[in-house]
């Protein structure tokens, strides 16, 4: 990926500028940290601490010093060796979306024949109910089984699965998503006290507490509130994973006009603002702890009153924030692949295309989201599949065009000569499947073999390999001893929850 095509929307000048107003915003105007450690990591370093406001003012010294010892690159292991990750600031990797509240089944209008009307009009249709643990164990094996998907998002950050005590979602969601994947798997930091089941769990699955210092497993998300604020649970739980030196994307959601300026000059100083104040706080807890400088923002639509996850602006959000993440010489976590979309339809192809091809050509080395419609309240098990499409087309785009003596094929031409072909050349057979993206669901049929292959729509061939992937793909089972160590935690967990909640 060394030398990929590029997208820039910021000279460097307006790159050192955005830093310069993130850097008077948290000396001038400062942030809210609700964490008494945190607050006091920033007291010993320097910072202006108000403890009755608990606004912590930050000097731009000790931010950029912070920021000199986060890493540009560094590991995420599973356990499967091969799938593990290597990130870095030249790095791509896409991590697609599995825990959201609702979960979209996708169905054809009944006797919606081959061509017809109600087929046509049926396509991306559906409807949307809450998501249950079989779900996440499903979409899991799926992004599993595609290989685009490499860092897994799991049922462990969802607040809540249909079905499950709410209070040990995240360690039935760790469970299911690590029995359905062997590729690294996030955990949650959404409380310290999850933070710390989780990585109890994580540490029955790399072999021991000492194995995962050493390697880390899993990685988490601090979500700063936007604008300026760190909230207490979320920043424990980020300290707790950077006590066991865990990576750790820490991402604002800022919405243009609403949670920070309308201008996208002003979203990115602010956003700048709370994510680096969110790495000095980690750095300050353990220097040289990975992570990633991660952006959800967009716009906010005030015709509706609710984020535009889809907008253009969210594409061009994303690759400022890759310039502005390697200016600090740290990897960038990006969000696309979103759509307002509540079906699987044209506005969902161009809004994710156009997000997720903005994001990858401008630098993001983690593209988050994948799989997700319905402005992110909702996945979708064909949306994963539909997407990893989108995804293999964009990795073709990032690679370019091949120029050389083999690729230039004077001699093939010149052989061929005038008015032949080249079908029956080697050398078209010797290129063809790497020079040339060959969709698996979009159809490059005439209408009359589409009509005769049954018409039909991506979504319905997305559907099939869905059923395929899930009647087939099998996942190396967790060895017996971890498989009870994990059920051990998750009775322990929904024991104390349960007593917790008896005496309140």
């Amino acid at each position: 990926m060394e030398s990929r095509p590029r997208l820039r929307v910021l000279s460097d000048d307006q790159i050192y500028a955005i830093h310069q107003a993130a850097m008077e915003i948290l000396w001038n105007t400062g942030v809210l940290v609700k964490a008494p450690t945190a607050r006091e990591l920033l007291r010993r370093a320097g910072a202006a601490v108000d403890e009755q406001t608990m606004i912590c003012r930050i000097p731009s010294f000790i931010v950029e010093e912070a920021l000199r010892r986060a890493p540009s690159s560094f590991t995420v292991y599973a356990r499967k060796p091969e799938a593990s990750v290597r990130v870095s600031t030249c790095s791509l990797h896409y991590e697609p979306m599995i825990g959201r509240l609702n979960c979209f089944d996708f169905t054809q209008a009944e006797g919606a024949g081959p061509g017809s009307a109600g087929a046509a009009g049926s396509a991306g249709a559906g409807t949307a109910r809450r998501t249950t643990l079989r779900d996440v164990g499903e979409l899991v094996r799926l992004a599993d089984a595609l290989p685009g998907y490499h860092l897994l998002h799991s049922g462990a950050i969802m607040p809540q699965i249909d079905g499950v005590p709410i209070r040990a979602t995240h360690v039935h969601g760790y469970l299911e998503s690590v029995r359905n994947s062997s590729k690294p798997i996030k955990a949650t930091s959404r409380e310290r006290i999850m933070a710390e089941d989780c990585l109890r769990m994580v540490a029955a699955v790399a072999g021991g507490e000492e194995e995962l210092r050493r390697k880390p497993y899993t990685f988490t998300t601090d979500n700063p509130v936007a604008p300026l604020h760190h909230d207490r649970d979320q920043m424990e739980g980020a300290l707790e994973f950077a006590r066991w030196g865990l990576p750790i994307d820490v991402t604002s959601e800022p919405q243009a006009g609403a949670t920070s300026p309308v201008t996208l000059a002003g979203l990115l100083a602010q956003q700048t603002a709370d994510v680096v104040s969110g790495i000095t706080i980690i750095q300050l807890a353990n220097p040289g702890n990975p992570v990633w400088y991660g952006t959800c923002g967009s716009i906010m639509d005030m015709r509706v009153g609710r984020i535009a996850i889809g907008a253009v602006e969210m594409g061009l959000i994303n690759v400022a924030s890759a310039q502005i993440a390697h200016f600090y010489d740290i990897p960038c976590r990006g969000t696309a692949s979103a759509t307002d979309s509540k079906l699987l339809d044209f506005q969902a192809g161009y809004e994710k295309t156009q997000t997720l091809t903005m994001a990858a050509l401008g630098g993001v080395n983690k593209i988050f989201y994948p799989g997700t419609m319905e402005g992110a309240l909702t996945v979708s098990k064909e949306g994963l599949v539909l997407d990893h499409e989108i995804i293999e087309g964009v990795y073709r785009t990032l690679e370019g065009v091949r120029v050389d003596e083999a690729t230039l094929a004077t001699g093939i031409v010149a052989q061929v000569g005038p008015g032949g072909h080249f079908l029956k050349q080697r050398h078209t057979m010797q290129f063809v499947q790497s020079e040339h993206f060959l969709p698996k669901l979009a159809s490059r049929q005439t209408r009359e073999r589409w009509m005769d292959g049954g018409a039909k729509t991506m979504v319905d061939r997305a559907r099939e390999e869905v059923l395929r992937i899930l009647a087939e793909h099998r996942v190396e089972p967790l060895p017996p001893e971890v498989e009870a160590e994990l059920e051990r935690i998750v009775r322990e967990v929904e024991a104390r929850e349960a007593g917790r909640a008896k005496s309140e």
